[in-house]
């Protein structure tokens, strides 16, 4: 019976083991690795002064046009206007007149609460001691946003060439002013090294100078040697002594410059740079002498300034970075024939006469002998008072 007990026994093991076996086999669990999460690539933001320039530019062009005040003549502003209204699709208007007519033009609006102009182009005399001192113009610091603008590696003498310390006005031009002119037939160069040896008895009699007392080259010629040579004092002494040598006053540029080429003058003081240049390229016996005392790096008629609210803001901003951009200032600097205040101005075709050399003395122009212009110019009324009876 046991037997039969552990038979039975081993048949349930059997039994069980072989129902075990056809079961089908648990499949085991997957290991799931975690994915690493991608994020989509975001745009890197834009720079302030990009997201400003561009909404400037959509704004321009729905205001469609900027109007300009201007010295430079007609033929320099339509240059400056086909290249502008090309890139951006906006009309330059301007108005053409002296400094004293845009003034009482600019005057007249403002008192009538009128917003015409948007850019105002010319020289620093009038802007600096007329238009700024009845509050007729802006900051130009704030409407500059290009890099290659705002950069003052860009500019010579690595500044923003601001002239007065508010920014109100910039010299975009550069040519170096040399004061001292010689008929080569009359004078040799090495006979003028200084604005001393114009008093050389030799030279009583021979010489020419741009009327000292009213603006234009005569005025600046002693107001550079006042401000930023000498002293005034001093300076004073050399008009007194420069009027005892009985030179001839004109405030006819072209005749004052003719007459040295034709020789009946061997020297010319404070010539204008254009005109005298003129007579080179003529192959006049006429060269500029080259002195201790340098010269002034003048823009001329060759400033920028803005009004203190503008008709067209946003045309305004646009055409004040563009015209000081590397592609505007080209643009200018080859139309008017001058040098710009851009290192990278464009030299072709700028005669060479007008650029500092190397070594030379060149002084830019700055706010205090901008507003000594005019205390300068009633000396010279006082002390060439006996040449102008």
């Amino acid at each position: 019976m046991k037997r039969v007990k552990v038979y039975s026994l081993l048949l349930v093991l059997l039994t069980a083991l072989l129902i075990a076996s056809c079961q089908p086999q648990a499949t085991p669990a997957p290991v799931v690795t975690a994915r690493p999460t991608v994020t989509a690539p975001t745009e890197k933001p834009k720079p302030a002064w990009e997201v400003e320039w561009e909404q400037a530019v959509a704004e321009a062009k729905k205001e469609g046009t900027v109007l300009i005040y201007s010295t430079p003549s007609g033929d320099i502003i339509r240059g400056l206007a086909a290249a502008f209204e090309k890139k951006y699709g906006i009309k330059v208007e301007w108005v053409n007149g002296r400094g004293e007519e845009l003034t009482q033009r600019i005057q007249a609006e403002k008192s009538a609460g009128i917003n015409a102009v948007d850019v105002i182009m010319s020289g620093g005399t009038t802007t600096q001691t007329v238009m700024k001192p009845r509050g007729l113009l802006g900051k130009l610091d704030v409407l500059l946003l290009l890099p290659e603008v705002t950069d003052p590696k860009a500019w010579s003498g690595d500044a923003i060439p601001y002239v007065d310390k508010d920014h109100t006005y910039i010299a975009m031009l550069a040519t170096f002013q040399r004061y001292a002119m010689i008929n080569t037939d009359l004078a040799k160069k090495e006979e003028i090294t200084s604005y001393m040896d114009l008093l050389n008895p030799k030279w009583k009699g021979k010489m020419v100078i741009n009327d000292p007392t009213v603006t234009g080259t005569g005025n600046a010629f002693f107001n550079f040697l006042a401000v930023d040579v000498w002293d005034l004092e001093r300076t004073k002494d050399f008009m007194r002594k420069f009027v005892a040598q009985e030179p001839a006053v004109t405030r006819d540029r072209r005749l004052q410059g003719e007459w040295v080429a034709k020789g009946k003058y061997a020297i010319s003081v404070a010539t204008n740079m254009e005109t005298a240049i003129e007579f080179i390229k003529l192959g006049s016996p006429v060269a500029f002498a080259d002195v201790v005392e340098g010269g002034k790096i003048g823009a001329g008629a060759g400033g920028l300034a803005v009004p203190v609210k503008a008709g067209h803001p946003n045309a305004s901003k646009v055409f004040v970075n563009w015209i000081l951009s590397t592609e505007g200032h080209g643009v200018f600097v080859s139309t008017y024939g001058s040098p710009g205040s851009r290192k990278d101005f464009p030299q072709a075709g700028i005669p060479p006469e007008m650029i500092a050399k190397p070594g030379e003395r060149a002084i830019g122009e700055n706010e205090e002998e901008t507003l000594h212009r005019a205390v300068m110019g009633n000396i010279a009324k006082e002390i060439f008072a006996p040449l102008l009876k």
